[in-house]
């Protein structure tokens, strides 16, 4: 970070653009209120990262889980595809729907599948009525009806990958934490 009163370098714990963003915004702040830089880089270093919000999860050293279940909108849906173009490996996106989009729902549903047309993603594999509409589109899409032969389809994909990352990713009426608790168990009996 460069400032009238020197520089710092500071490297953010956070997975996505939004949160370089977030931290400049903070620091900015922090800067007018006279607050010292390495001050304001202790900050930004000691600031939690949020649970089911863009949490990378180690399961092996290149197989990493991102639980980003918190919730999900249009927003943050890209910009968790974003974030799954960026890393390493085999790239999967797990989506359920997204709740409380009114009448366009589907549509926006679709606009997801054609943002993540033009990603670097591999596959998508979705649960629920609308996200249905992601993978219709996605070139690699898989719909399923119920999360245990989801969840045992990603162990499988888990198990063949040498480099894997899995995001997954929906509303929180949607439940995704299981498929995510369920990957966590399974891995855990491995080791």
């Amino acid at each position: 970070m460069h400032t009238p009163n020197g520089e710092i370098n500071i490297s953010i714990p956070f997975l996505g653009y939004q949160n370089v963003s977030n931290a400049l915004a903070a620091s900015a702040l922090s800067f007018a209120l006279k607050i010292p830089l390495k001050t304001i880089k202790t900050g930004l270093l000691d600031t939690p990262i949020l649970s089911k919000r863009l949490e990378a999860i180690f399961l092996e050293p290149h197989k990493i889980l991102i639980d980003d279940t918190y919730n999900a909108n249009v927003a943050s849906m890209i910009t968790a595809i974003k974030v799954l173009e960026k890393m390493p490996g085999y790239k999967i996106l797990v989506t359920g729907d997204m709740a409380e989009l009114g009448e366009h729902s589907l549509i926006y549903h679709k606009m997801i599948g054609n943002s993540a047309n033009l990603s670097q993603i591999n596959k998508i594999f979705s649960i629920g009525k609308n996200s249905h509409e992601i993978t219709k589109i996605f070139h690699n899409g898989k719909h399923f009806i119920n999360k245990i032969d989801l969840s045992n389809q990603l162990k499988d994909y888990i198990s063949k990958k040498t480099k894997i990352t899995i995001l997954i990713k929906g509303s929180r009426n949607t439940k995704m934490e299981e498929i995510v608790e369920n990957i966590i168990k399974e891995s855990k009996k491995k080791c």
